[in-house]
């Protein structure tokens, strides 16, 4: 064995371990050590498409013992696997639980489009809206199929997302108890809901995790019942929808919506109080958590009081306490498989540079102190990069979201669509910022070659080196697929994906591979422009007395450069929150520009600062900007393609 080789071995195969280890340990949280079995299936439909579910299974139900069961649908951009917190600790009460892939979702192959839409938009339903069909799609969220408001049928097909389907198979398990049943959802999933329990009404129970409540003169309330029902509201809710339109959860409770609608009360309610009879199906509760939109989907609080909740309208005596809780270890747990994944990359990196082939990739980082920026100029320019990417990503995005008139049969992706338009500005500002600095402006004035940028090699600073460009990205390639192989062995042996709560990297299935290609060049250019010639080449640093120093400060002050807009668009959206006035981007403009984006921040924010800690490695290892940014560039389209919504 070679002795150059010898450390970054170690250090991979230990990765390797402690990764194999807590996905493992994942798995045996995930069946609660045996007590539950845990099964991946699918459901063909006549088209040759597929609705996929995950079945939780308590070991107390068989057929001679049927058990009762829930169904439980995620929320917009999430897939199965973002309910199992839930599913988890109702099969740990003896519960079976389903959690659906909703369309356009996970691994369920029928697009989003299938829901249906309308062009009215809720509450204002004089009103039309206009545009691209995804954005009819994004406006009607709120509409469902059995709503008695005119024209509501003229494109809305499934509100329930085939939850429909999926209820009707469960009900048919023979472990099952069919008389003792029930549905959940979270945000997009509460409307699937109300869907399902409108066509089954001898459901016992509804739990709507971030749901909109509906008023009684929408459907036919004489003949529609809809049996116990919890809603679990954060407190900072960034959807106006699920806060009845307003800003903050202030005086909600006063509402008559809230107190007679829901509750059937004649005054105003309390948060935290059961209303109603389980017996009559009159029960009804609103928990409202301290956390927010997305994190409900883990709340301790919003757990304990859903298994309470079921355990109540099934009518079956408590196993174990509510408090008694596993659910975030699976999560922790394969959040460190994931954190060892990433860092595995790192080692074989250093292995791989060190081999024959791949050895011209690597070069000394340009040492040339004339082309270095002072740090007075270094934080003008982070400066000027924070504050364009703060003004454009709330509104950017979503024009994107909805409104770029882009062919929707090629890019399905609907969150993606926005996240694209606001990298290719980006990308074209920087690169325009770039040319004149480079060319004319004091780039040019202080002799910045190529090589300074980490496009070219010192031995021939002013031209490109295609070779190793080409080596370099099949380098990015070959460490990302080792990434892909890990987690495809985990779905399949443990039915586990690299995720953390929400879904970040897992096995692509139906077309979602192609999407990949279509979005990648996107997130390329992104990533090659702003995440590598601009912040490694325009911004590069001189380095530190050690190289962990220089690892550590160069990746925190590319955080600050990459993020630092999207923290200050962060802090506009939730000091408001927390000084209970409501969600900051909704009181500044409108609605239309809080919501998905907003709520987005909780996932793009943490995946970025792990992105470039692997992308300033990179850069430091090799001295070119390829590896790192094609190896993000890749990651950061796999996590959109892999598991974000499609039309």
């Amino acid at each position: 064995m070679k002795k150059s080789i010898k450390k970054p071995l170690i250090v991979f195969l230990a990765c390797l371990l402690i990764m194999i280890a807590a996905m493992s340990l994942a798995y045996a949280f995930q069946i609660d050590f045996g007590k539950i079995d845990v099964s991946i299936w699918q459901i063909e439909t006549d088209n040759g498409e597929v609705i996929t579910y995950k079945l939780y299974v308590p070991d107390s139900a068989t057929a001679d013992n049927p058990s009762p069961a829930v169904l439980l649908i995620h929320g917009y951009q999430n897939d199965k696997d973002t309910s199992g917190a839930y599913a988890l600790e109702l099969a740990r009460r003896g519960i079976v639980a389903m959690c659906l892939d909703a369309y356009g979702h996970g691994d369920t192959t029928i697009g989003m489009v299938s829901r249906g839409y309308t062009s009215h938009k809720i509450p204002k339903w004089e009103a039309t809206v206009k545009g691209p069909e995804r954005f009819l799609l994004m406006m009607s969220f709120s509409t469902l199929d059995f709503y008695t408001l005119p024209d509501v049928a003229e494109s809305n097909m499934d509100s329930s997302m085939g939850g429909r389907i999926a209820y009707s198979l469960l009900k048919e398990m023979p472990f099952v108890d069919s008389d003792n049943m029930g549905v959940a959802g979270h945000s997009m999933g509460t409307y699937a809901a109300w869907s399902i329990a409108e066509t089954f009404q001898d459901h016992k129970a509804v739990l709507l995790e971030c749901g909109e409540l509906i008023p009684e003169e929408y459907y036919d309330s004489e003949n529609i019942e809809f049996h116990n029902v919890l809603l679990l509201q954060a407190k900072y809710e960034e959807f106006t929808a699920f806060c009845d339109y307003t800003h903050s959860t202030s005086g909600l409770m006063d509402t008559e919506l809230r107190y007679h609608d829901f509750a059937g009360q004649d005054s105003p309610i309390s948060w935290n109080t059961t209303y109603g009879d389980f017996y009559d199906g009159t029960a009804r509760r609103i928990q409202l958590l301290n956390i927010n939109h997305r994190l409900v989907t883990i709340s301790h609080e919003g757990m304990a009081t859903t298994v309470e909740w079921f355990e109540k309208a099934f009518d079956i005596d408590p196993l174990i306490s509510s408090d008694n809780q596993i659910a975030i270890y699976k999560e922790l747990l394969i959040f460190i498989g994931l954190l060892a994944a990433l860092i595995s990359m790192l080692p074989l990196l250093v292995i791989l540079i060190r081999t024959k082939f791949f050895a011209d990739v690597s070069q000394k980082i340009p040492n040339h102190p004339k082309t270095l920026m002072t740090k007075k100029k270094w934080w003008k320019a982070a400066l000027v990069a924070i504050i364009i990417s703060a003004v454009t990503y709330p509104f950017i995005t979503q024009l994107g979201h909805g409104l770029v008139p882009v062919p929707e049969n090629i890019f399905k992706m609907t969150v993606g669509n926005g996240i694209i338009t606001w990298f290719f500005l980006l990308a074209v500002i920087a690169f325009f910022m770039l040319r004149y600095w480079f060319k004319r402006g004091e780039g040019k004035e202080t002799g910045v070659t190529l090589n300074d940028l980490g496009l070219a090699d010192e031995n021939k600073p002013d031209k490109l080196p295609w070779k190793i460009i080409g080596k370099s990205v099949l380098l990015a390639f070959i460490l990302v697929l080792s990434i892909y192989v890990y987690v495809t062995i985990f779905s399949i042996i443990f039915g586990l994906d690299f995720r953390f709560i929400w879904p970040l990297l897992r096995p692509f299935s139906g077309s979602r591979g192609w999407q990949f290609l279509v979005y990648l060049p996107f997130y390329l250019l992104f990533f090659l422009v702003n995440g590598g010639v601009k912040l490694y080449g325009q911004m590069r640093q001189s380095e530190l007395s050690s190289p962990a120093k220089t690892q550590l400060v160069w990746w925190l002050r590319s955080i600050v450069v990459m993020l630092g807009g999207l923290f200050i668009i962060a802090l506009i959206e939730y000091i408001p929150f927390f000084a209970g006035i409501g969600a900051g981007m909704d009181i500044l403009f409108t609605s239309t520009f809080g919501g998905p984006f907003i709520s987005y921040l909780i996932v793009i924010i943490p995946q970025f600062i792990l992105f470039f800690f692997l992308s300033t490695y990179a850069y430091r290892k090799t001295g070119y900007v390829y590896v790192g940014s094609v190896i993000l560039a890749i990651l950061g389209s796999w996590a959109l393609t892999a598991s974000s919504s499609f039309m």
